[in-house]
């Protein structure tokens, strides 16, 4: 993938330190993903299209073993493989919870400070399943498939195949 530092002619891994550095900003600031950054290389690097460029989606996921480092998953035997549903996912730090941030007795409190200790969520109620299958799931496949904050795609869809017959709710 040339175009980004034009004196390493043969670099030994699948991208330099500088593309992935613009590539975390990217991914931070722009949200772009990495099928998106890779096809635009790959653009860079032959925009003709004439030339057969190395497909480098997979090499380039280092942010998905990265993942899986920081999730704990390194040094497990089996670590990918064995990850439980959700194991990745940053625990939110404002969110109660008794084995992190709850002064102990929080569960004896007044019912009138018991707001103090719980969980409020709020959410948009219009949900309508329009993007019950994403357009381009098959282009852009998720790495962590259940492992961070979304569910595995396979029994989502078919709970989702349940409801397509409801009608919509309107405030209206």
């Amino acid at each position: 993938m040339r175009g980004i530092r034009p004196r390493q002619q043969t670099p030994a891994t699948c991208a330099t330190f500088n593309v992935l550095e613009t590539f975390r900003f990217l991914r931070s600031i722009a949200n772009i993903n990495v099928q998106d950054y890779v096809r635009t290389l790959e653009k860079l690097t032959d925009s003709t299209g004439l030339e057969k460029v190395p497909d480098r989606r997979v090499a380039f996921g280092h942010s998905y073993l990265k993942m899986m480092k920081r999730g704990g998953r390194g040094h497990e035997a089996n670590g990918i493989v064995t990850t439980p549903p959700g194991a990745l996912a940053v625990r939110c730090w404002a969110c109660p919870d008794a084995s992190r941030n709850l002064p102990s007795g929080w569960d004896k409190v007044p019912e009138s400070k018991a707001y103090l200790y719980k969980l409020m969520l709020a959410f948009d109620a219009n949900f309508r399943l329009k993007n019950k299958l994403r357009a381009g799931e098959r282009m852009d496949p998720a790495l962590t498939d259940g492992l961070g904050y979304f569910v595995r795609s396979g029994p989502y869809k078919e709970h989702i195949k349940t409801l397509v017959d409801e009608k919509d709710v309107s405030a209206l």
